[in-house]
């Protein structure tokens, strides 16, 4: 089940991914105030970017989605 905060981070990815293909000012611009929008949100759940977490592998490393699931089952598959 996903959580708020998991679709929170899943949609602020996906604006990030918005801003790579964007052909022009207005895009980015549009596509970067997104991100703002998930980002603030965001702020209102404890503990989403934590070391380790999907928001940490998203925002600090900046991974898309499915790679930073993929980090977190990784690693709690080796501990």
């Amino acid at each position: 089940m996903i959580s708020n905060a998991d679709y929170l981070i899943q949609k602020y990815a996906e604006a990030r991914e918005k801003i790579n293909e964007a052909k022009d000012d207005y895009g980015i611009t549009y596509w970067r105030g997104v991100m703002d929008t998930y980002h603030s949100l965001l702020s209102a759940f404890e503990g989403w970017a934590k070391p380790g977490t999907t928001g940490w592998y998203v925002f600090y490393e900046q991974m898309n989605y499915d790679a930073a699931l993929c980090m977190v089952e990784r690693s709690r598959k080796c501990s």
